[in-house]
């Protein structure tokens, strides 16, 4: 059985228009400004799914069998100079959408247990320049990821770090007008990006979403005033799991929420990949 992740087809499905100028003036300022907070991350993480409870042995065969090592890579955005990102769960860590969850299978429903072993994380700079790094928090309630650059590696020797200010931020209205930054991928040079939309709807059951029109997960989205309004992440369904496909849907988390986690983040310890544990371990006996 596969479960695969597939983000909404909101992210690039989009009606054309105009900004006005002076939206537009606002967002190259914007852009000017913040536009090196966005980089590029490159993860290797190994997944493995089994059943949580009682299953067919057919069932638990074909779950063991999707153990895998795959690189991924995704945007993140700096919320301190010190090195500490944010990023979409998700994008590292798959087993965070399926774990727990009940899938339908032809046998009847089973309950999954997943996990992902983040084994290296590496951070693209601006100048294409990269940095080692580590996992130090997941929230999956929020579908954060916090990462820390290791600023005393010899890769980070000299390394300026352009941050977000997560407190310098605002709520927004249905309709405001929002400037999405992010960063194009290899294809075009890893350059920055930039994009003009609006709020075009607000949840606030379990918690406050904002629906905006955007082109990149875990990146800053701001109001026209300048204001932080939040970071993109992907939202999960409720409910069991439907065929092989998870469907996830864009939306941006308030910047207010994400620094309260920030806070643990910053104190928070490195997740160590299962190569270093092993070793640590034959080292002790």
């Amino acid at each position: 059985m596969k479960a695969s992740v597939i983000l909404a087809a909101l992210l690039a499905a989009s009606t054309a228009h105009a900004a006005p100028a002076e939206l537009r003036e606002a967002a190259m300022k914007i852009h000017e400004a913040h536009r090196d907070a966005v980089v590029w991350i490159s993860v290797i993480a190994k997944t493995s799914m089994s059943v949580d409870g009682d299953a067919p042995e057919q069932i638990k065969a074909q779950l063991a069998g999707q153990e895998r090592e795959t690189t991924n890579e995704t945007t993140a955005t700096f919320i301190s100079k010190d090195g500490l990102l944010v990023a979409a769960l998700p994008q590292l860590d798959q087993s965070s959408v399926v774990d727990g969850r009940t899938i339908q299978t032809p046998m009847g429903p089973v309950k999954i247990k997943s996990e992902s072993q983040i084994q290296e994380i590496q951070v693209i700079m601006p100048d294409g320049t990269e940095v080692p790094a580590d996992l130090v928090l997941k929230d999956p309630d929020l579908g954060l990821a916090f990462i820390r650059v290791r600023m005393d590696s010899e890769e980070a020797d000299g390394l300026e770090i352009h941050a977000i200010d997560l407190t310098q931020s605002a709520e927004g209205t249905m309709l405001d007008d929002c400037i999405g930054l992010g960063r194009l991928d290899e294809n075009f040079n890893r350059d920055p990006s930039v994009i003009t939309s609006e709020i075009t709807g607000i949840t606030k059951r379990p918690r406050t979403f904002y629906r905006v029109m955007t082109d990149s997960v875990g990146c800053p989205i701001f109001l026209s005033n300048g204001k932080l309004l939040g970071i993109t992440v992907v939202r999960k369904p409720s409910g069991d799991i439907q065929g092989n496909n998870v469907q996830l849907s864009p939306a941006v988390l308030p910047a207010a929420d994400i620094a309260k986690v920030a806070e643990q983040a910053k104190t928070a310890q490195p997740e160590k990949p299962a190569a270093e544990e092993s070793a640590e371990g034959e080292a002790g006996e």
